[in-house]
């Protein structure tokens, strides 16, 4: 990845943030001509968008301004540093950023667009469980590079991971990533859960039914509550429900941060050393959280599957 932060003007046209609940949007933003919205998030809304310059399309994510304060230099300053550092991780299962830059009224991050589906999606339809196992050691090297950078992504799900079209599975939307070792979240932030999707714990961000203890707790997020959420999505991938689930997020918080792991289904194909591992991810503590996907890709079945997947490329 490699990105250059230039400041940029919106070109003509309705600003893109205004459109958020309208139908127009800018022709341009930056060099970029923005052909259609594609998604939209707690931080901002996401466009397919064509680089004149360098013939391609790209999906362009502009973060919402409202995330600060139009005063708050250092809350800019942090973003900018963040998707800068994002911009200089490279790696096969992470989605490449290719620039960033700063509008009047926020920052936008320019993107590969990726073809292909979500790991939710992809697992509409049955899979082996050395196959999924397999899909999400990818992953997990993936996000160990995002880690490597200083970075933690604090919303990691199925619906933020990919698998392209070529089968290659990574890592997406890091809207929400922070610095490891900036101070924007205050332990002990007051819990606020509003809904099963999206939400803030004070200063903290997440989708309730991937986020750690801690988080509940509104301690700092930092990798390992990333490798946690990577294993609720495990979990959830080989069995087809997640390890803590609740009627509403008071409960979930309370099983999250209080319960014992349940254990696998018996009617199971996963053998109980592929779920010694998610076991393992899912320590309450993180300082007792032993994560080791670096065993699962050593696993007979698994390194076949890994085999022949490179022979077949």
């Amino acid at each position: 990845m490699s990105g250059t932060a230039a400041d940029t003007n919106l070109a003509s046209g309705p600003a893109p943030f205004a459109s958020a609940e309208g139908t127009t949007i800018a022709t341009r933003i930056g060099r970029f001509v923005v052909l259609e919205r594609i998604g939209a998030g707690g931080m901002g809304v996401v466009y397919s968008a064509y680089d004149p310059e360098l013939d391609r399309r790209v999906a362009l994510k502009l973060v919402r301004p409202d995330r600060w304060s139009s005063r708050d230099t250092r809350a800019r300053g942090r973003a900018l540093a963040e998707a800068r550092a994002m911009a200089k991780v490279s790696h096969p299962n992470v989605v490449p950023v290719y620039e960033i830059g700063g509008l009047d009224e926020g920052l936008y991050v320019a993107m590969e667009l990726v073809q292909g589906m979500s790991v939710r999606a992809w697992l509409e339809r049955p899979r082996p469980w050395a196959e999924t196992a397999q899909l999400f050691v990818q992953l997990a090297r993936g996000l160990a590079a995002v880690h490597a950078a200083g970075l933690v992504h604090r919303d990691v799900k199925p619906d933020n991971l990919m698998v392209r079209d070529d089968g290659r599975p990574q890592l997406l939307d890091f809207g929400i990533a922070r610095a490891l070792d900036e101070d924007a979240e205050a332990p002990g932030a007051a819990a606020t859960i509003t809904s099963d999707h999206a939400t803030e714990l004070g200063k903290l961000v997440g989708t309730p039914s991937y986020m750690s203890p801690e988080q509940f707790l509104g301690q700092p997020a930092d990798a390992r509550s990333d490798q946690w959420s990577l294993c609720v999505s495990l979990y959830e991938a080989l069995y087809q429900r997640r390890p803590f689930d609740a009627s509403s997020l008071v409960e979930l918080s309370a099983a999250v941060t209080g319960d014992a792991l349940p254990l696998p289904p018996k009617d199971s194909s996963v053998p109980a050393r592929v779920h010694a591992v998610i076991v393992r991810g899912l320590e309450k503590s993180p300082a007792q959280r032993r994560i080791s996907f670096a065993d699962l890709s050593r696993d007979p079945e698994i390194d076949d599957l890994h085999r022949d997947a490179i022979a077949c490329v």
